[in-house]
């Protein structure tokens, strides 16, 4: 159950804090926050650079998110992580999309430095922040599902990937997670419905078979498959 770096490259819309100015000065700054973002792909150390100047110059929220970016794609996670969360609780509270998801990237690299505890303690904040939101919240249940399995709490990260079903049924990762989470906790049956769930959801997917095709290895054998 682990994440990819791709889930911390993704360009978002909300680039400033509850005091930017609005129109052009905006988008503006989202341009130089997609460019930003673009350049870690060339050149990390280059972006990182080019964020900390824009930053000396206005502070701008988007040139720290992409400066703990280009920290992350150097793989210098631990830094990133904790730039993010700081970022996120600096943030105007009443901007809730924008701290949510500083601090699901936060989360996320906190998990690719193998920092578990943190990584959750960063999905938690995130859900807290919008939990009047019932639209965003699968995709952040589904995170923190991810630190509860690295941690080996098989219990934990059923419970949430349960809640991230109950608001969104037919997410096959969803379901194929807590295939998983389940094999691991000898309900094996439980396990292959889901893992057939998925697969009807995903025939083209790979990984729904795998999972699937583990928990019947785990349900003959008696003993979870290890991945």
């Amino acid at each position: 159950m682990m994440t990819t770096i791709a889930a911390l490259m993704l360009p978002l819309a909300l680039l400033q804090s509850g005091g930017a100015t609005a129109g052009s000065a905006a988008a503006v700054a989202e341009q130089r926050f997609a460019g930003c973002v673009a350049m870690i792909d060339d050149d990390a150390t280059r972006a990182y650079e080019e964020a900390m100047a824009w930053a000396a110059e206005g502070q701008a929220v988007g040139a720290y998110r992409c400066a703990a970016m280009a920290l992350i794609a150097q793989n210098r996670f631990d830094e990133g992580a904790r730039r993010l969360d700081s970022l996120g609780g600096a943030v105007n509270p009443a901007e809730t999309a924008m701290r949510a998801e500083l601090f699901s990237q936060a989360g996320n690299a906190w998990l690719l430095a193998h920092e578990p505890a943190r990584a959750r303690s960063s999905f938690t904040r995130a859900i807290s922040t919008v939990a009047s939101d019932p639209a965003q919240l699968p995709d952040l249940l589904i995170d923190r599902s991810r630190a509860y399995a690295m941690e080996g709490d098989w219990r934990k990260a059923e419970e949430d990937l349960s809640s991230a079903l109950d608001l969104r049924g037919d997410d096959a990762l969803a379901l194929r997670l807590r295939a998983a989470a389940r094999m691991r906790q000898r309900a094996f049956d439980l396990a292959e419905t889901d893992a057939l769930a998925a697969t009807r959801l995903e025939p083209d997917n790979v990984d729904n078979f795998l999972t699937l095709g583990n928990v019947r290895e785990s349900r003959r054998t008696g003993t979870p498959v290890e991945d």
